[in-house]
């Protein structure tokens, strides 16, 4: 009878979730999708020196945020839990236990002393380091003599030490290891604590896990999964190694060369349908040259042996290409919704707003969503909008040569004649407006202070701009005159009369 396919990720809960986390993620979930499985999420909270507090909670966020969806999990429960590790201590001790019992694993009771030595002297003949078995061969009456003194000791799992351990990997053929090169892995801890290697495989049998989809960097650990699979007569699942996530250098993906903190994506301004879309890429590909993808999309489409082994670029120019083009197609309603918080960070508007200020920030948005790559960097190209207090732009040390023109150009053109009057033109011009300006009506009313000057648009709308803005370039200014209204156009204008003297 074939077994219902079920997936997991089991992430530990030391910091900031990453990137590789909801990489794997996906394709364990459009895996079970494809396949009418389960997807769920374990929590390997074993090693308590590197447990963080609140780090489980931001995974659960992170994943529920993107879409990412488990049928089970510690925050959900289900019938396979506990879901924590640090929840099923006294399971891994009885595993090992049984272990011990068919001769399959055994007691060692070598000091950390001797184990350094070993070590040591391993290093100094040129040696891999490892386990040489030393406790592997104590009768069973000098185990029950060391037992009853109370000597401290693990368990270690029995390697062959002859033969080799084949991994069946899906996505890239049998991969062989010798087994007299692996050493006698230790299961449960002095403390009573579980390695991973034990806990992992223990969690993944009782769990039902029939796919293990993990990234490559865990195939070295495989040889002794499987050996412990072997041990204890269970049917091992099929392993997937999917290709790391890689830098422009190639290197393994870190904190030290690129983000990799899902919260600073979120913190960012990434929309999660733009950072699902970018990990979907990474190793696949959807066919048919497209690149802009939906999570369901996704899922229907999935096929897992069409994964490339090629180490994927977690390259952040493409990912803000991407994380636009949804920017782009997403509800304007949804995505102003969303850019509200970014808004109130930046101390452009505050939290509670008007229906007729909402509408406003949607047309500020709608403009700018077509060249921001993320909320945060839309929301910093609004300012033009929102503050009617600015000065022109000085010359610092720090300004170079092209900026320096420009900034000069600018105060040439509002003190000239040609400005002056343009200025004063359009301001009697905006005063007969009513305070809501249309579109077209803005454009009219710059076309016509253009008309009646008689010179080119340089000379006019560079005043114009300056004057509205403070600064040479920018916004289309029929957009500012329309969004912004006639009483702020006003304001802005004498307010800068005042100050320039123009």
């Amino acid at each position: 009878m074939e077994r219902r396919v079920r997936t997991r990720i089991a992430p530990s809960p030391t910091g900031d979730p990453h990137v590789g986390t909801a990489y794997i993620a996906l394709f364990n979930l459009a895996f079970a999708y494809k396949n009418g499985g389960d997807f769920i999420l374990r929590i390997e909270d074993t090693d308590q020196n590197r447990y963080i507090e609140g780090s489980e909670q931001m995974i659960f966020d992170s994943l529920k945020w993107l879409g990412l969806d488990y049928a089970e999990g510690p925050d959900l429960g289900g019938k396979y839990g506990p879901y924590r590790q640090s929840e099923r201590f006294d399971i891994y001790g009885e595993y090992a236990e049984k272990l011990v019992e068919k001769g399959e694993a055994y007691y060692c009771f070598c000091t950390q002393e001797r184990l350094e030595k070993l070590r040591d002297r391993q290093k100094a003949m040129g040696k891999a380091p490892g386990y040489d078995g030393h406790c592997r061969s104590l009768t069973q009456e000098e185990i029950k003599a060391k037992l009853e003194a109370g000597e401290p000791y693990v368990i270690r799992l029995k390697m062959p030490y002859e033969g080799e351990t084949v991994i069946k990997d899906r996505l890239r053929g049998d991969i062989v290891f010798e087994n007299n090169k692996i050493d006698d892995q230790v299961l449960l801890k002095a403390d009573g604590f579980p390695t991973y290697h034990l806990a992992n495989v223990v969690d993944d049998y009782l769990m039902g896990i029939t796919h293990v989809i993990r990234a490559e960097e865990w195939i070295a650990s495989t040889p002794k999964h499987i050996q412990l699979y072997k041990a204890f007569g269970w049917q091992e699942p099929e392993f997937i190694h999917m290709p790391l996530l890689r830098n422009s250098d190639r290197t393994k993906i870190s904190k030290r060369k690129n983000p990799v903190s899902l919260n600073w994506y979120r913190e960012e301004g990434y929309l999660k349908e733009g950072i699902v879309n970018f990990l979907g890429l990474m190793g696949y590909s959807f066919g048919e040259n497209k690149e802009i993808f939906t999570l369901d999309e996704f899922k229907e489409n999935f096929d897992i042996d069409k994964v490339s082994l090629g180490g994927p670029v977690f390259d952040l120019v493409k990912l803000g290409w991407v994380n636009n083009q949804h920017m782009k197609m997403k509800d304007l309603k949804e995505l102003t919704e969303l850019a509200l918080p970014f808004f109130v960070k930046a101390g452009l508007i505050k939290e509670e707003i008007s229906e007729k200020e909402f509408e406003t920030i949607s047309r500020v948005v709608e403009l700018l969503r077509e060249g921001s790559q993320t909320l945060k960097e839309l929301v910093s190209q609004s300012e033009v909008y929102f503050k009617d207090e600015y000065s022109l732009p000085v010359v610092t040390d720090e300004t170079d040569k092209k900026e320096i023109k420009g900034i000069e150009r600018l105060y040439s053109v509002i003190q000239d004649e040609t400005g002056k009057r343009a200025i004063k033109l359009f301001k009697e011009k905006i005063k007969e407006c009513n305070e809501e300006i249309s579109v077209d009506e803005a454009k009219a009313l710059l076309q016509s202070t253009l008309d009646e000057i008689g010179e080119g648009p340089g000379k006019v709308y560079m005043p114009l701009r300056a004057v509205l803005t403070g600064l040479p370039k920018g916004a289309d200014l029929y957009n500012l005159v329309s969004i912004i209204g006639r009483d702020r156009v006003l304001a802005r204008m004498e307010r800068m009369i005042e100050q320039y003297n123009i």
